[in-house]
This record gives C-alpha cells, sequence and structure tokens, in this order.
C-alpha cells in the first residue's frame, strides 16, 4: 500500500517520439480488488474503459513531458490523509476564520504538558514508537501558515486555550486506519475541544504538492483529472477523479509506458441544469503488468507525482 499522492500533467500541442512504446489499458475495473476496508467507496466506481484518442494522444505528451522534467523520484514513509485537526469544528463563522488566521491566544496561567514516548497503533496490527510533539508545537502544526483573512474582517476574534490533554484519536494513513497520540485544547466560548495530532512529521508525513511542470496547456475538452491516488496494489490502482456534477458517461482510462503510466478518465455530454458543481468520484483501473517502480502521473493538471 502507498501513500496517497497529489497527482497531475496536461497537454501540449503534439506528439513526438517518447523513446518507449504505448500500450492503452482496457482492462475491466474490478470491485473485488484488494482495496483497504477503510478506502471502500460507498458509491458506485467509475469504470475503466478503452482510452478515447483525446487521451492516448493527451498521454503521449504528458508521457513526454514527464520524461523531459525529470520522472519524480519516488514517495517513502507513511502519510497522514486526514487533517492533523481530525473533526475540527467551531460554533460560529468568526470563530472558524480566527482559527485560519492564527488568532490563538493562551490564557495566563496555563501550562502545556510534556509529551514523552508512546507509538501509533494500525489497524493491521502493526505499530511504530514515536516521540510525542509538545503541546503547543503540535497546536502550531495543525494551524499551520495563517492566512490574512481577519485583517479585512474586523469582527474576528481571538480563540483563548485554556486547558490542554493528551489523549488519541483515529485517523486515515496510507498504511490505514491508526490511533494516534493527540493533544486535546479546551478554548474558551468553542463547545467542543480542539483535537491536534501529536505524531512528528516524520512519522505521518503530511500531503504534498509536486512541483509544477512548465509548458503545458489546459486540459481538453471531455478529459477529466485525477484528484488523489488512493492507492496501489500490484496491477490495480484507484483514484479519485474529479468531475462535474452535470458530466455524464464517466469512464477511467490508463495508458502505460515501460517507465510510467497515465492516468485520468473522460465524459460524456453535460445534462442540462445550470451551472455545474465539481465533486469527486473512484476509480479503479486494471494494468496490464504490476506498476512496480513505475511512475504514475495524472494527465490533467499542471504537476505530476510518482509513488
Amino acid at each position: 500500500m502507498v501513500g496517497k499522492v497529489w497527482l497531475g500533467v496536461v497537454l501540449v500541442l503534439a506528439l513526438g517520439g517518447c523513446g518507449s512504446e504505448a500500450a492503452p489499458g482496457s482492462a475491466p475495473s474490478s470491485t473485488s480488488a484488494s482495496r483497504p476496508a477503510w478506502k471502500t467507496p460507498g458509491g458506485d466506481l467509475v469504470p475503466q474503459a478503452q482510452p478515447t484518442q483525446a487521451f492516448v494522444a493527451r498521454a503521449g505528451v504528458v508521457a513526454q513531458v514527464v520524461r523531459a522534467a525529470g520522472i519524480p523520484a519516488p514517495v517513502t514513509g507513511v502519510f497522514l490523509y486526514s487533517t492533523r485537526t481530525p473533526g475540527l469544528g467551531f460554533d460560529t463563522w468568526q470563530q472558524k476564520i480566527s482559527w485560519l488566521s492564527g488568532r490563538v491566544a493562551f490564557a495566563d496561567g496555563v501550562q502545556f504538558a510534556e509529551g514523552g514516548t508512546t507509538r501509533v497503533d494500525f489497524a493491521d496490527g502493526s505499530n511504530e514508537a514515536m516521540q510525542v510533539l509538545e503541546a503547543q508545537q503540535a497546536l502550531t502544526e495543525a494551524i499551520g501558515p495563517p492566512s490574512d483573512m481577519c485583517e479585512r474582517m474586523p469582527s474576528c476574534e481571538t480563540l483563548t486555550i485554556t486547558g490542554d490533554s493528551l489523549t488519541t484519536t483515529d485517523v486515515e494513513t496510507s498504511h490505514g486506519r491508526a490511533t494516534v497520540p493527540a493533544w486535546s485544547f479546551t478554548v474558551q466560548g468553542l463547545s467542543r475541544p480542539v483535537v491536534a495530532v501529536a505524531a512528528p512529521a516524520g512519522v505521518l508525513k503530511s500531503l504534498q504538492w509536486p512541483d509544477p511542470l512548465p509548458g503545458l496547456a489546459r486540459l481538453g475538452q471531455g478529459l477529466l483529472r485525477v484528484g488523489v491516488l488512493d492507492w496501489v496494489d500490484g496491477k490495480t490502482l484507484s483514484f479519485e477523479l474529479s468531475h462535474g456534477l452535470y458530466e455524464t458517461d464517466l469512464r477511467a482510462h490508463v495508458v502505460e509506458y515501460d517507465d510510467l503510466v497515465v492516468i485520468g478518465g473522460s465524459h460524456g455530454p453535460l445534462l442540462p441544469g445550470g451551472a455545474d458543481v465539481g465533486k469527486t468520484s473512484t476509480a479503479v483501473v486494471t494494468l496490464g503488468k504490476p506498476l512496480g517502480d513505475r511512475a504514475a502521473v495524472d494527465q490533467g493538471s499542471k504537476s505530476a507525482a510518482r509513488l
């Protein structure tokens, strides 16, 4: 199993000699693949179909551009799919804006507890020892880089931390569901605590966008980009397709090369109904041979990623 990886690359104008032969993936997708139980979709899967001519052309250009830029190195480690504040909620929109803007203070006399040593327990029975982040550091990492939203909204308030306690919380990771140490912060005026993951980034890595690739055109009409690559099991890849609510006849596609595979999808005509609304659906595709150490690349955005 692999970490969820942000993907994407886009089309330029013409195909050229790419140095390795392409093989369109046409095997039907299967719902009986070794999908982790926590990743089973609630709705129908987007079916795999023979790649359209437009998709094959785009895949060839994508492969060429990725090779020219350098195929990304594999990612390693366990990645955190959930946020660092699972279940975060606020009573008012002002509280939410204050949090996003980093307007968090500490009540007089608040003493943060020490972290100590504990472990992350995964659903498959494995575990990993770790040093618990100190409470203040966990809170800082949970807030992340502050925005300037409060500068435009005078009604923002300051969230005041009045206490903390060490607890655990369940999160989704690239190694399945895990129980991790977390700090529970009481906040003045907030009806629920703020729970922040206390696992260091070296144990549970945050998802990162790959570097953008230059000189790539926008995605052509009728083609769909990939949001995230969920998991890989041998020949089977599962990923999320980004599409519109009114786009019909969704299909998942893959084109294979010796050194990489290009994934994505297509759609049919738009249904009547006004402005389209973005959403995502899960797709599963079957390759002609196991992915191995090949890169998995999206046809849609301006970046590329590798497993």
